[in-house]
Order: C-alpha cells, then structure tokens, then sequence
C-alpha cells in the first residue's frame, strides 16, 4: 500500500501535473516553494507538521483531485475551524497573502537578496524602488497582518551549526516589520529571539538581543556563532537604526 507521499506523488502521474509546472517560480501555478522541498515532501510516509500540511494543501489546491482522493492524502478541516470571510481583516495592500485552504495561506512580499542590500538603505522608502525587487513566496498557517518583507542573511554570524536555529549564509527569512511606535517598548525576544537591523551604516544585519537599555536607547547585539573572538557582543544607538525586523520563521528549502 502506498503512503501519503506516494500516494499525491501518483495522483501527479494521474492528471498529468509536471513537478517543475508547480515549483517554477515564473509559472502560474506556482504553488510557494522549490521542487526539492516537493521531492523531500513526496518521501513522506505521512504529514504531521504544520508547514508540511500546508505544501501539501497548495499541491492538493493545484490538481483538480477527487474528494475521496484528498481524503486520503489530507483528512478534512472540520468547518469550526476555519474563519468566515466577514472575520478575517483586511491585510494592507503592500501585503500579498492568498488562502490555498481554510488557515492554509501563500504569503508573497518583496525579497532583498545580498546583492540588493546596500541599495535598500538608500532606497527603502522609495516605492519604485521596491518595485525592482524581486518577489518571493512561502507558506503560512495562519492569517497575518503587517508589513513583509523576506530578507536573505551575509555570513555566518548567525549560525551556530544548530539545524533548529541557525542561519546560515544565504538563507531566506520571513520578517514582519516592528513598527516604530514599538520601538520605546521592550523588544520581545522570547517570542522572536532573532532580529533583522537596518542601520544607517553598518547596513543590513542579523542579531539576537542581549540587553535593551530604553532609557539611554541602546541594544546591545549578540551572534549565535560560539567564535566570540571574530562575533562579540556590541552596542548600537537605536537612533542609528531605519527599520527592525521581527524573524518569523527561514524559509528552508
């Protein structure tokens, strides 16, 4: 008998779905996420996480399947569950969220990749300029509000050889903008302990919180890289800074 992963990768076969027509970014059935995260999806004996749930409703939203074959790959969302139109807010316009099923979302925002980070500083409030980056998508599981964009990190600072928290060279994170009303309050690092930074001159970067003094204005940053020598600890005046990032989650594909 087929598990879960084999089973969609069939129904694939079935109704004649290309794996590249569903992970090329320039088509439109582009359902979030590359063909190597499908591979690894369709390995799957069965689908427990939340993320994983969530790739296999944009799959399953992609193929016009049967309601006893999406039984069987994904049991039904009892309707309790999932929110009337008339409850769900209306998300600002710079936000591109699109719903593949109830609590299931594909989330697209710009992405300032490496290259593209020195042009953010001086470009980040121009609109034409934001609209030469590049868009990027990944899934979500519940509806958000705010302001997106997915950031991609320089160097090695951030990774501690941990797979659960690292972030390594060239990863893509999601973040959700503080907006700077918030900023005189204390940052909350135990609900998102890693931060993007845009400062006025050391540009773009990725850091943990180790202390927030309000009173005089000043965070002092740490790395998650252990090599202490090449990444200390330092401080920086939070009226050096443009913008903060919360990271909500890397986009590991």
């Amino acid at each position: 008998m087929l598990h879960k992963g084999q089973f969609l990768k069939s129904l694939l076969k079935k109704y004649r779905v290309r794996q590249e027509d569903l992970t090329d970014r320039d088509r439109e059935g582009y359902i979030g996420f590359s063909r190597g995260v499908l591979i690894n999806l369709l390995k799957n004996g069965d689908f427990q996480k939340d993320d994983d749930i969530a790739k296999v409703r944009a799959v399953v939203n992609a193929i016009p399947l049967t309601s006893e074959e999406e039984e069987i790959v994904l049991p039904k969302v009892s309707a309790s569950n999932a929110k009337a139109i008339g409850e769900i807010k209306q998300a600002p316009t710079d936000q591109g969220l699109k719903e593949i099923s109830p609590g299931y979302y594909l989330l697209t925002a710009e992405l300032i990749p490496i290259h593209a980070q020195a042009g953010y500083l001086l470009g980040y409030q121009d609109q034409e300029y934001i609209d030469t980056l590049p868009l990027y998508t990944t899934t979500v599981n519940k509806y958000v509000t705010g302001t997106y964009k997915f950031i991609e990190a320089s160097g090695d600072s951030m990774d501690n050889g941990d797979i659960r928290e690292a972030i390594p060279d060239g990863t893509v994170m999601l973040c959700r903008e503080v907006s700077r009303q918030y900023w005189q309050s204390k940052l909350h690092t135990h609900s998102w302990p890693n931060f993007v930074f845009v400062h006025r001159q050391e540009g773009i970067v990725v850091k943990q919180v180790a202390k927030q003094d309000l009173e005089n204005g000043i965070l002092t940053l740490r790395s998650l890289n252990p090599n202490k020598d090449k990444y200390p600890d330092y401080e920086i005046k939070m009226d050096d800074l443009i913008q903060i990032y919360n990271v909500v989650k890397r986009v590991l594909e």
